[in-house]
């Protein structure tokens, strides 16, 4: 793997998985693992910012971070970024209606494809150049 790809993959793909995790396990009220946790979840509190902040962070910064990673994956095998983009929304949008028929547990929700998409977008724009 080469110098450049080490360091894509890095910043773009572990990092934004690790910092999600961060978020889901210190500051989520109960993670689905929290019962493996040492410590009570959340284990910090963000009641110093405003609300809307509060639930950004808690509740759609993770989701984005990790459909930032999944396009940024894609994209260093596929290299075309307007492909990987299509091929995750349309893993999202599959997985939320998964969710929302009851073929997998969890909550859909218009809210969490409209953040995967903000992730996409994101990383078209500013990351997705054909390399």
């Amino acid at each position: 793997m080469s110098r450049r790809k080490s360091k894509t993959l890095l910043l773009q793909v572990i990092l934004p998985i690790i910092l999600g995790i961060l978020i889901y396990a210190l500051l989520r009220t109960r993670p689905p693992f929290g019962q493996y946790l040492p410590w009570r979840t959340p284990a910090f509190s963000l009641a110093f910012l405003p609300r809307f902040l509060r639930v950004f962070i808690i509740y759609r910064l993770s989701n984005m971070l990790w459909t930032f990673a999944f396009v940024a994956a894609l994209n260093l095998k596929i290299k075309k970024a307007t492909t990987s983009a299509f091929i995750v929304m349309t893993v999202i949008i599959v997985f939320e209606y998964c969710q929302y028929v009851g073929i997998l547990s969890g909550t859909s929700g218009v809210t969490d494809i409209f953040y995967a998409l903000l992730a996409v977008l994101i990383y078209t724009m500013f990351f997705g150049k054909k390399r």
